[in-house]
């Protein structure tokens, strides 16, 4: 028992020391990542928002037409973000990237967002790869949060009382705000690292299921009792060697009539002659988990399929639940805080870690020397 006691220190202290860095950096821009909605709204209210008119929209299609004009012919239109508030540009991906904002009422092009050299995406980047690219900056990133999952358990294991009395309790449970900097250094690590354990886990394992297919797939086994996801078998489309432009914006205007209190309208332009228009209506501001899809045939524009979060299994809710638990965005703005706050001291605990092992380490000669 003592044997496994020291190597589950070692392994804390020096995977810890080895995946440090790339925690504090995840974390960090995960910090920032919660908030994006929010502060694109204040840093680029110029290219969000336009004069609100009392006039009828442009057509989907012309609006469509205008965005590819703005960008080089090699970057196709993959994708139409809209939401219907009256005031607000419609966005349209240029493969990944551009995004061009344009005035919905007057078809003009307001913007051109270079995606490379945006602000958030080099923030969501970072997050992802370490700006490192996918296949070597991604699998870096994964495996170290896997790590930091088991520093999490392992953490629990350093953190728990040898003795269960009221000394041992207020010692583990209580930061002593007043004491040395050593000290107050190492309740930080210790206390606060317990009581983020469980939030920390969630935002952990939630990033693990974009990483990698199996820990998705075991994640959503697990949490929904053994049950898989649904494999969704979406009807063709009337095929056709060009799709039928008026069939996109009656598609749309149909859209807009069937949830007239949607946030955010999402269009995909799919390859293939065959493949419908599909249409992922988001119904609650900032939240993925509440959407409908609706597909539509492109030649016709008659509603093939339609199903939302109502029609999902558990495995499906539990999937379809994660973006918005890995941001935060799950309860809106209280729970983006908490999930904030989480984060910041997720990307602290490196850094505490790092003073206790360093003070342990080279503290006590320095304080010989001085002598």
């Amino acid at each position: 028992m003592r044997f496994l006691k020291k190597l589950n220190a070692w392994l804390h202290l020096w995977l810890g020391l080895i995946t440090g860095l790339i925690t504090f950096v995840v974390s960090i821009t995960g910090c920032l990542y919660i908030f994006i909605d929010e502060i694109r709204e204040i840093a680029y209210r110029d290219r969000l928002y336009v004069q609100e008119q009392n006039v009828s929209y442009q057509p989907l299609s012309v609006l469509m037409d205008r965005a590819q004009e703005a960008v080089s012919a090699e970057y196709k239109i993959v994708r139409a973000d809209i939401q219907p508030e009256p005031g607000r540009t419609w966005v349209f991906r240029a493969g990944a990237k551009y995004r061009v904002y344009v005035d919905p009422y007057t078809a003009e092009v307001i913007y051109v967002e270079d995606q490379n050299r945006e602000f958030f995406r080099v923030v969501l980047e970072l997050h992802r790869n370490l700006l490192l690219g996918k296949e070597i900056g991604q699998p870096i990133v994964a495996y170290s949060i896997l790590i930091f999952l088991f520093l999490c358990l392992s953490g629990l294991v350093l953190w728990w009382p040898k003795k269960w009395n009221r000394r041992s309790l207020k010692k583990s449970f209580a930061v002593k705000w007043k004491a040395s900097f050593k000290r107050l250094n190492y309740d930080l690590h210790n206390v606060w690292g317990f009581y983020m354990l469980i939030p920390a886990l969630v935002l952990a394992m939630t990033g693990l299921v974009y990483s990698f297919a199996w820990f998705d797939q075991a994640f959503t086994y697990s949490f929904s009792g053994g049950q898989h996801r649904t494999k969704w078998d979406i009807p063709r489309s009337g095929s056709a060697d060009a799709p039928n432009r008026d069939a996109l914006d009656d598609a749309f205007v149909d859209v807009l009539r069937r949830y007239p209190q949607a946030d955010m309208v999402s269009m995909r332009v799919r390859d293939g002659q065959d493949a419908p228009y599909d249409f992922q209506i988001r119904l609650l501001r900032s939240r993925t988990y509440h959407f409908e899809w609706s597909y539509y045939d492109r030649q016709t524009a008659e509603l093939l399929y339609s199903y939302g979060t109502d029609d999902l299994n558990t495995a499906d809710k539990i999937r379809a639940m994660n973006f918005d638990l890995h941001v935060g965005s799950f309860m809106g703005l209280p729970s983006k805080i908490f999930a904030f706050f989480c984060s910041l001291v997720c990307a602290s605990l490196p850094l505490t870690g790092f003073l206790i092992w360093y003070n342990r380490k080279w503290g006590k000669k320095k304080k010989r020397h001085s002598h």
